[in-house]
């Protein structure tokens, strides 16, 4: 990342600008793939530019603007693109254009729900949060300028209760985010285990997830296990993962959502030398990868993949792999 000290710097209807910074990062990728079902049949290359423009004014008050350079390309207008203004203090912030709404900065799911599907994020969302002790709160609105005009809001809020995190979230629901939904989790620890509960209605259709989840640890394995109970028809979901971290020696066995199973593994070689295994989407995806770190910010990566499952991002394994053989090298900047 490259970062360059301005001496002055004047920001519209701001005053008393103490310092301003700009951050420039970026990476960029050469490969070949032999597949042509992710459109990267051949060789392809990936290009991707980050600026951060900050100041600090002398009441405290941080004022960011973050750009994807890449997607500043926006004809239509309709929305900020991936451009994101915050204004922060110690306690509270302010960001408009491309970030997450509320409720998804709150939730985390307990086990495999269907009835939590909030909107992620948004280029065109003005949230505002701030913290009180141990409760910090958001809210979110997305303002569409497309054919909707719609203004959709977002509710997330968390906090320590003694021994307990809790959290809450709602989506009001509309033409862009979809349906209404609330949703509530509690977790803590008890006796080594970490244990969460939760709850999510669907109110738009009128349907409902209630889960528990417990993680354990034994020895160099974590032991996750959780239950979820779908309301109506819909059949209830359990999932078991297993993770195991021993030295350079990685893997997780999983169960995922009822119906699907998986394994994946990693080894660390050593002198910048991972390699990569795993059997995923119930047996219909077989993968080998190894990545060499070649320092300076650069690092080559081959992998095949063999799969039989439908994928329309072309991203396979614990390592998002393109489908068939790959040869690529990166840079960071």
């Amino acid at each position: 990342m490259k970062k360059i000290l301005l001496a002055s710097a004047s920001i519209v209807a701001f005053a008393g600008v103490a310092a301003a910074e700009v951050d420039l990062s970026g990476s960029a990728t050469l490969g070949y793939n032999d597949v042509a079902a992710g459109g990267n049949d051949g060789f392809y290359s990936e290009v991707n530019l980050d600026a951060s423009l900050s100041a600090t004014l002398d009441n405290g008050i941080t004022v960011t603007v973050a750009a994807d350079v890449d997607e500043l390309d926006n004809p239509d207008n309709s929305t900020a693109a991936d451009v994101t203004m915050t204004i922060s203090s110690e306690t509270a912030s302010l960001v408009y254009g491309d970030t997450t709404a509320a409720a998804n900065d709150t939730w985390s799911a307990v086990g495999s729900m269907d009835n939590d599907g909030f909107y992620e994020d948004g280029d065109a969302l003005l949230k505002g949060t701030v913290t009180f002790g141990d409760v910090t709160a958001s809210v979110s609105y997305l303002a569409d300028n497309g054919a909707t005009e719609a203004t959709e809001m977002s509710v997330g809020a968390t906090a320590t209760l003694g021994g307990a995190s809790v959290a809450l979230a709602y989506q009001a629901g509309g033409a862009v985010t979809g349906n209404e939904i609330l949703a509530l989790r509690a977790g803590m620890t008890v006796g080594g285990a970490d244990v969460a509960v939760g709850y999510a209605s669907n109110q738009t259709a009128d349907t409902n997830s209630t889960g528990v989840s417990v993680t354990y640890p034994v020895g160099p394995v974590a032991l996750t296990a959780s239950y979820v109970v779908e309301s109506g028809a819909a059949d209830d979901n359990w999932d078991i993962k297993a993770v195991y971290t021993a030295g350079a020696v990685s893997a997780t066995v999983y169960t995922d959502e009822s119906d699907d199973w998986g394994i994946d593994a990693s080894y660390d070689v050593g002198n910048g030398l991972k390699v990569f295994g795993g059997l995923d989407d119930a047996g219909d995806t077989t993968y080998l990868a190894a990545t060499y770190d070649l320092g300076g910010g650069a690092s080559l990566l081959g992998s095949f993949v063999d799969t039989n499952a439908a994928n329309s991002d072309d991203e396979y394994g614990a390592g998002d792999y393109q489908e068939g053989t790959t040869v690529a090298v990166s840079f960071s900047f």
